[in-house]
Parts: C-alpha cells; sequence; structure tokens
C-alpha cells in the first residue's frame, strides 16, 4: 500500500453518517437558540431563510447540506472527496463546540 492510497482510504462511510449527526445537532441547536433564547444565526446565508421561518431555515440547511454529504459519500474513494470530508468534520465538531458551549452557558445562568 502506498502512501497515497493509505491517506485516500482513511475517512469511511461511518465518518460520512457522524458528520450527518453533526449537521443534525447544529440544525436542531440553531433551532432551539433561535426560537426559545432569540440567539441569532451567525452565518450569513442561512440568516434569512431563520428569520422569515424555522421550516424555512430547516428546509434550507438540508438542501445545502445534504447533496454534498451523498457527494462527498459516493466518491469517498477520491482524494477530494477525503479532503472535503476532513474540512467539514473539523468545522462542524468546532460549530458543535460553540453549541455545547452556548448550552451550558444558558443551563448555568
Amino acid at each position: 500500500m502506498t502512501p497515497h492510497s493509505r491517506y485516500v482510504s482513511f475517512f469511511k462511510r461511518r465518518h460520512t453518517k457522524f458528520l450527518l449527526v453533526l449537521v443534525l445537532i447544529d440544525l436542531l441547536a440553531t433551532m432551539v437558540w433561535f426560537y426559545c433564547f432569540d440567539i441569532p444565526e451567525l452565518n450569513p446565508i442561512l440568516a434569512g431563510p431563520i428569520d422569515q421561518s424555522l421550516l424555512n431555515f430547516a428546509v434550507t440547511k438540508l438542501i445545502i447540506s445534504l447533496p454534498s454529504i451523498y457527494l462527498i459519500n459516493k466518491f469517498l474513494h477520491k482524494k477530494i472527496s477525503q479532503i472535503g470530508i476532513a474540512f467539514l468534520l473539523t468545522a462542524y465538531l468546532a460549530v458543535s463546540i460553540v453549541h455545547y458551549y452556548i448550552f451550558i452557558k444558558l443551563i448555568t445562568g
């Protein structure tokens, strides 16, 4: 096995499932923060839809996220998909940490 092929096969289908879970956590947490605590959406692309309605926000978020996850999953054996999933996992893990921080701040007062 060459170093390149070992790199390409690092991320597996379970990582795309994990990415999907992170996207759904982000979706639900953002809706709760916005609706219950008036915390604004920081993503400028999604700020407009969430101001219109939660349904519009959820549909827009899923329309943006799900095709990307599908394509990454379909071409997971390609180097570009490996880079893409690494980038998205890093970004959504960071977003999840922010959501956990907000949650802890809200429950502690």
